[in-house]
């Protein structure tokens, strides 16, 4: 079995209940990502498009202190409050993967873990060389 070492990239808010990645052998399991600054605060509230550019900010992060890139991201699975959402979503996700993106599935929930929150991602990375 792989030996499971979580990431925990610097500047990122901790939350003691999770790892905001788990790396297994050559695959990356990043939690699911909120539009949340590095001391905690909600960033583009009421806005889906600032969420959206937040969140993938937060996954770039996460991504690099792994030793990838976003280009090695094979797979998002993305939650949003409101199907209206999703425009603004799928605009920022066209610009953070122009080429080659990851498969992606897309869900409507009723909520998020707050209220401020319009759009979470999660995603699975292939780290090359791992």
């Amino acid at each position: 079995m792989s030996t499971r070492k979580p990431i925990l990239p610097r500047g990122l808010t901790a939350n003691p209940a999770f790892s905001p990645a788990v790396q297994v052998g050559e695959l990356l399991f990043v939690s699911g990502q909120v539009s949340q600054d590095n001391r905690g605060n909600v960033v583009g509230v009421g806005d889906a498009e600032a969420q959206t550019r937040q969140v993938m900010a937060r996954l770039k992060t996460i991504v690099e202190a792994a030793g990838a890139t976003m280009q090695d991201v094979v797979k998002i699975t993305t939650f949003l409050t409101d199907a209206a959402s999703y425009p603004a979503f799928n605009k920022v996700r066209g610009d953070t993967f122009p080429h080659n993106p990851p498969a992606s599935s897309t869900v409507i929930v009723a909520a998020l873990v707050r209220p401020e929150y319009l759009v979470e991602v999660e995603a699975v990375v292939h780290l090359p060389g791992s």
